[in-house]
């Protein structure tokens, strides 16, 4: 553990590797700015991605390693946090996160979110689709790339109205949601 958990709600942002962290951070700092007092925790798996995010950061961010998706790791990880809301990015689909998160009344939803067609193939197949479409029912919110990624969403049974659009993260202007 990075820090001691806040008293407070806590938000959890999940990133695996630079490319998703560094997706993450706009949203971070603009969550950071409006709710001042909200204690932020992002997780990334790779070393490379904390070497180059731990530096950005705001202080208010507590930022660590996150566990691996096995379910002894998942519960204790939350039962220590108790995050109020999670935010996966990009193709992070951990399924005893989602699964646990749901058991407990966490909302989760998946930023950024895209599934390419090998996976997408993947999870089609008979004994993949209704384990895909279970742990994609949990989701709160699903925030795809692109009409396509939605689409492939869909396709594994993601309801339709958890299907919202708003654009690339990646896109967002770090240096000016820093301010």
């Amino acid at each position: 553990v990075a820090r001691p958990r806040p008293g407070s709600p806590l938000v959890w942002f999940h990133a695996v590797s630079l490319g998703e962290g560094m997706a993450a951070l706009p949203v971070v700092f603009h969550c950071a700015r409006l709710h001042p007092g909200l204690p932020i925790l992002l997780t990334t798996t790779t070393l490379s991605a904390f070497k180059v995010i731990k530096d950005l950061l705001p202080d208010v961010v507590i930022y660590q390693f996150a566990p691996l998706d096995c379910p002894d790791a998942i519960e204790s990880f939350i039962g220590y946090w108790k995050p109020s809301l999670i935010l996966l990015m990009e193709s992070e689909l951990w399924p005893n996160l989602i699964m646990s998160a749901a058991e407990k009344g966490i909302a989760v939803a998946l930023l950024n979110a895209r599934m390419s067609l090998k996976s997408l193939n993947r999870w089609s197949v008979p004994l993949g689709l209704p384990l895909v479409s279970l742990m994609l029912s949990k989701l709160s919110l699903v925030i795809p790339l692109s009409t396509i990624q939605a689409v492939r969403f869909q396709l594994l049974h993601t309801p339709p109205n958890k299907i919202h659009f708003a654009g690339d993260l990646k896109y967002g202007n770090l240096r000016s949601l820093k301010r």
